[in-house]
């Protein structure tokens, strides 16, 4: 399972921001910019103390909410809320106890009674025990363990952490990923077969053993086996809604798409090799790649291109492939399938190789095993000096699965080039068996004499090092002309 989720939500100047430095003991100066889901919001790595031992968790500070009215709860609380939703495993809500109940809060609390996941009411600005009695007011929201805390005066934070570590979920062994159904989410532009694909799926081997509203208004869980494994199948197919104007149409696909993938354990990206490559196909795919979810890239209807081609078909479809990646740099990685949704063809096969990466991202690499990578990676090209300052890498530990996460503990994370990073991330993605599954990667600070101490430098975190790779990511202004018009051959009729 991957590392447990707790969402810091609450309107603005409550001290969300404050409260996730005071967590995490440091000052977090590097922003997780998610477009499509929050604002200036920021994921870390924590560690929450547990007697002898410490449990790593993600924390989530959803921040930027701007809001102060009421009525104008707008896109920036909604995605918000959903965030915690989608994602959380615990909720930390936080209030400011000297203002008192407000508006928002009410509001805001109203939201979060429809979250599954345990809810802590943080009273914030709490810096005194006389402020505690104005913290009744706040009973009235009706959800969540209360606690009066100040980030301010350090007050509270033993008993803030006691309630985190009974609230999160037990670790996990791993031997659920063989008995729980894979959730596959099937998105993509309309009239790329999406359908087809779901309704071939129903009928595979077995037939459908229920088909039930999903979680998400728009969505519909298809659930059915092959080869005696459960699946759910995440549809999206045929659910955009009707609009004016051709921009809202992509985004309301894209949104209801961005929900899709943030409940799947794998994405199949569907691709029509008819039409070009579109903006809304990058920004899925951008999507996908923040998610770290598994994605394979699925072209559909490639008889309709085989018919029209002279020529090897393989040749044809290495070719495709190639040009696929180039237009997707940024998941190079990630595996593409040819299929004909309509007859069947390669539709067991491509599920058989999803249900294999979803092994593979739930797989736990020892730690003997991680370091001998990590040193024959040193060993073959080592960490440039940057800013006069010699990085060094100490060790490294898988701390979570799906996706894998790798935590590595070295002098000083700021001084690490970004193009080392993404180096390790290669080299761990071929040695180790994760070469089409998206890598979480962390730098902590630890000092050489003392690895359990940490480092107190002002650049002493930074958020996993893919995030900063910004260079990878797909630019959704304008598509790269030149590829675009190589994948336009294939449609010439």
């Amino acid at each position: 399972m991957p590392l447990p989720r707790v969402v810091i939500v609450g309107r603005p100047n409550v001290g969300k921001s404050s409260l996730l430095n005071w967590i995490t003991g440091r000052r977090i100066a590097i922003v997780d910019d998610v477009a499509g889901v929050t604002r200036d919001r920021v994921t870390i790595l924590a560690e929450i103390p547990d007697g002898k031992d410490t449990r790593f968790v993600e924390l989530i500070d959803t921040g930027g909410v701007g809001i102060v009215d009421r009525d104008d709860l707008s896109e920036h609380v909604e995605r918000q809320i959903e965030t915690a939703l989608g994602e959380a495993d615990v909720v930390i809500f936080v209030v400011d106890v000297r203002e008192g109940l407000m508006p928002l809060d009410e509001e805001v609390a109203r939201r979060l009674r429809y979250v599954q996941a345990p809810v802590i009411l943080a009273m914030n600005k709490a810096d005194d025990p006389k402020f505690d009695d104005q913290g009744q007011e706040f009973y009235k929201l009706g959800r969540g363990k209360r606690l009066p805390i100040s980030t301010h005066q350090n007050r509270g934070k033993p008993e803030l952490f006691a309630l985190i570590r009974d609230e999160l979920p037990p670790e996990d062994d791993g031997s659920k990923v063989e008995q729980e159904a894979m959730k596959i989410a099937v998105v993509g532009r309309p009239n790329t077969g999406k359908s087809t694909f779901i309704n071939m799926l129903a009928h595979a081997e077995r037939m459908i053993v229920s088909e039930v509203a999903g979680t998400t208004r728009d969505s519909v869980d298809v659930r059915f086996e092959l080869d005696g494994l459960p699946f759910v199948a995440i549809d999206t197919a045929g659910v955009r809604r009707k609009a004016k104007i051709r921009d809202d149409l992509d985004f309301y696909s894209l949104h209801r798409a961005e929900r899709s993938i943030r409940r799947s354990d794998l994405v199949l990206l569907f691709i029509d090799p008819t039409q070009g490559i579109t903006r809304l196909d990058k920004q899925l795919a951008d999507y996908i790649s923040k998610q770290y979810k598994p994605c394979i890239f699925v072209v559909n209807k490639w008889d309709l291109i085989l018919t029209d081609l002279s020529g090897p078909a393989r040749g044809e479809t290495g070719r495709y492939a190639t040009l696929m990646q180039h237009a997707f740099k940024g998941m190079a990685y990630a595996p593409i399938a040819f299929i004909t949704a309509k007859t069947g063809k390669n539709v067991k096969s491509l599920i058989n190789h999803a249900q294999a990466m979803y092994k593979r991202a739930n797989r736990r690499i020892g730690t003997a095993t991680l370091n001998r990578v990590l040193r024959e990676a040193v060993s073959r090209n080592s960490p440039p000096v940057r800013e006069n300052r010699v990085p060094k890498i100490y060790y490294a530990t898988q701390v979570g699965v799906a996706p894998p996460t790798i935590v590595l503990f070295v002098n000083r994370p700021g001084i690490f080039d970004p193009t080392y990073q993404r180096y390790l991330l290669n080299v761990f993605r071929e040695e180790l068996p994760f070469r089409d599954i998206p890598i979480k990667l962390y730098l902590r600070a630890r000092t050489q004499t003392d690895p359990s101490k940490p480092r107190r430098d002002d650049d002493d975190d930074m958020p996993d090092i893919t995030e900063r790779g910004a260079e990878e990511r797909f630019h959704v202004d304008e598509l790269d002309e030149e590829i675009n018009d190589m994948l336009g051959e294939f449609n010439d009729e």
